[in-house]
């Protein structure tokens, strides 16, 4: 394991596993570095995968001043100090409100060669009071009702899906993250783009979305399309936000052909 400083001096924790050109993964909302466990092993043959826990989230630390820009800075710092570790610039991947901060994060470095980012989630417009329900239940201890809250209500998740994510060996994590919900709903939903704002980002990016996806995700990733300078956008049939689960060999093979293109840039 790794042990990256942030810039303000947030210590975070990232896992280094396979050989090849360096992969640096940032997970979403809800777990920790470990939902990317299926892809890790089907990448780790190919590319050096770094996947680094979120502040807040598994072995990482948290500031005591939570904000979307500190996880861009979060996400720079790590790039930087795996591109120096390889002697090399990296791809970097995220899912959701981890493409949020990848994609912030790549405003502060150049070390970023590749792109790719599974359905960005900046400016999601939650359903009315949902956030706020989700505030109640976690005030009155019920984690898994705020949990179900965003998975229906956001994900649009049927009655089968919430069992499954509840029978999954990754839902007590989940239970441990669940206090982190409120902070990033309101990040998303305060989140307006700047003309310009992303014009620094130089790498090829590659944006992957589901066309079973929910309709609000599907609005903020076509803004993110719009936002970079450099960008395909590629839908996955029939694959709703977590295709990485539902298809870990079709995800992982877009990772490794754009990595191949990348990171020979």
């Amino acid at each position: 394991m790794l042990d990256v400083e942030s810039r303000d001096g947030t210590r975070l924790a990232v896992w280094r596993e396979g050989t090849g050109p360096p992969l640096v993964m940032v997970h979403g909302s809800l777990c920790d570095h470990t939902r990317f466990d299926p892809l890790i092993s089907l990448l780790k043959d190919h590319l050096t995968v770094y996947a680094m826990d979120r502040r807040g989230f598994g072995a990482s630390g948290d500031g005591p001043h939570y904000s979307m820009e500190r996880e861009f800075e979060d996400v720079a710092a790590v790039v930087d100090a795996v591109s120096a570790r390889e002697s090399e610039h990296v791809t970097l991947w995220g899912h959701s409100y981890g493409a949020n901060c990848a994609m912030g994060g790549c405003t502060l470095t150049e070390n970023v060669t590749g792109l790719i980012l599974y359905e960005p989630s900046f400016g999601l417009a939650y359903p009315r009071g949902s956030v706020a329900a989700v505030e109640k239940a976690l005030a009155s201890g019920d984690r898994q009702a705020a949990i179900r809250l965003v998975a229906v209500e956001v994900l649009e998740m049927t009655e089968a899906e919430v069992r499954a994510m509840r029978d999954s060996p990754l839902w007590p994590k989940r239970l441990a993250a669940a206090p982190t919900v409120p902070r990033e709903c309101r990040a998303e939903e305060d989140w307006v783009y700047r003309s310009g704002q992303f014009d620094r980002v130089t790498a090829k990016t590659l944006i992957l979305t589901g066309t079973e996806t929910p309709a609000a995700v599907r609005v903020t990733t076509a803004r993110a399309a719009a936002a970079l300078p450099d960008t395909q956008v590629r839908a996955l049939e029939g694959h709703g936000h977590f295709a990485f689960q539902t298809d870990p060999s079709l995800v992982a093979s877009i990772i490794k052909d754009f990595a191949g293109e990348t990171s020979s840039r």
